[in-house]
């Protein structure tokens, strides 16, 4: 595990970093793009499923709407946790954008990192953070403008996720994950026409273009205050 996930090595003392790396391993396995219907954990103590590679996005509808929501590498996933929206009915589906890695942290991977509390602690911050990640959801989704909520969208994945060391390079930076016009839709809350039109829009602008992977690539800079933002759009 520590292997396959760094940031977790580095929240283990040196001193102790090599002795852990023996013990704290985890089945793995891959998933083939398209719907996943995650199974029943394996009983009571399992931490949830680690992302290594690739990206999932999970879909939700609540009173009609279809949110959806974004998972790559370094997400830590519990499937089986029920939605808890009374007196609303939510349903869920698993897509899987691309191939992607998941580690199971069963039980047994439990009860061996209890001997490394940092790591315990790494793993619960990433759990943290997931669920703090949802208010910048929230904050896209009340902007005004289409067009701005895709532009902070794209420069948070492409931040978050994306090769950190192409950034601020002349070919711009690339989001590296392959997105529909719907699934951008569903993310900032908007419809797909409208995405559509916003996006025709900020290529027209050389804010975005297309590499020949199909992803799309950010020019400039990253948009930190709004008022710079609306100045920069028609």
């Amino acid at each position: 595990m520590l292997q396959a996930d760094p940031q977790l090595a580095a929240a283990i003392p040196q001193a102790t970093r090599d002795d852990a790396a023996v013990y704290t391993f985890a089945h793995a396995y891959w998933l083939e793009p398209g719907e996943w219907q995650p199974e029943d954990a394996d009983g009571a103590g399992h931490l949830g499923l680690l992302v290594l590679d690739g990206f999932l996005v999970r879909h939700v509808r609540v009173i009609d709407r279809p949110p959806a929501e974004l998972f790559g590498p370094g997400d830590l996933l519990h499937p089986w946790e029920p939605d808890h929206t009374e007196p609303f009915v939510a349903g869920a589906r698993w897509d899987v954008l691309e191939h992607a890695r998941l580690a199971v942290l069963d039980r047994r991977f439990a009860a061996v990192i209890g001997r490394w509390p940092d790591l315990v602690a790494a793993l619960f911050a990433r759990a943290i953070a997931r669920s703090r990640s949802l208010l910048l959801n929230l904050a896209i989704g009340q902007l005004v403008g289409v067009d701005i909520r895709l532009l902070v969208l794209l420069w948070h994945i492409a931040e978050r996720w994306g090769d950190h060391d192409e950034h601020g390079a002349a070919d711009g930076c690339a989001v590296p994950v392959h997105l529909t016009h719907q699934l951008l839709a569903s993310l900032i809350s908007a419809q797909r026409p409208t995405v559509t039109s916003a996006l025709a829009t900020l290529s027209e602008r050389g804010m975005i273009s297309r590499n020949d992977a199909g992803l799309i690539v950010l020019h400039g800079e990253p948009p930190t205050e709004f008022r710079h933002l609306r100045s920069a759009l028609p």
